[in-house]
């Protein structure tokens, strides 16, 4: 696996994402926009499934899909943009997998939730509430696990367990 991860940073993305004065910085904020958009609609979708908002019809909530969708298009180009920039660095850290874990685990609920619920014109009740809840619990989880990210690597680069640092 080290060999592939060496081959990767060794690509021509790689090295522009980590030697680029902007290329980094500019991948995380298109991430962290990509994440808000994902994310906060995932959010918004649960605390409405759990009351939040009842005024407003559970129907009309769909069209916070599209903005998901937007989200994480931007969320997965910047973060396998970024991934290649320090691929040894997420992929040897278990809090990275939990991350992915956690976020396709929220997806899942409120797509799952949004098939059961929102076209069918009546306010969610038991499974559907609890499912919500899980999905907050794992949209806040993949967060915190990416911000986890920063400080909880032990490899930065392969050449670090190599000794190659041409």
């Amino acid at each position: 696996m080290m060999d592939v991860l060496a081959w990767i940073e060794q690509t021509g993305l790689s090295r522009f994402v980590r030697e680029d004065f902007y290329a980094y910085f500019i991948l995380l904020i298109f991430h962290a926009w990509g994440m808000a958009m994902l994310v906060g609609g995932g959010m918004a979708l649960s605390l409405r499934v759990l009351g939040f908002a009842r005024s407003t019809q559970l129907v009309r909530w769909r069209m916070v899909f599209p903005i998901m969708k937007i989200g994480a298009v931007l969320a997965i180009i910047s973060g396998l943009s970024l991934l290649a920039g320090y691929p040894a660095k997420a992929l040897t850290n278990w809090v990275f997998a939990l991350k992915f874990a956690c976020l396709i685990a929220a997806a899942w609920l409120v797509a799952h939730m949004a098939k059961v619920s929102f076209d069918k014109g009546v306010e969610p009740v038991g499974l559907v509430k609890l499912q919500a809840v899980a999905a907050l619990l794992f949209w806040v989880g993949g967060v915190a696990s990416g911000k986890l990210l920063l400080y909880t690597n032990e490899i930065l680069m392969t050449s670090e367990l190599t000794g190659d640092f041409g």
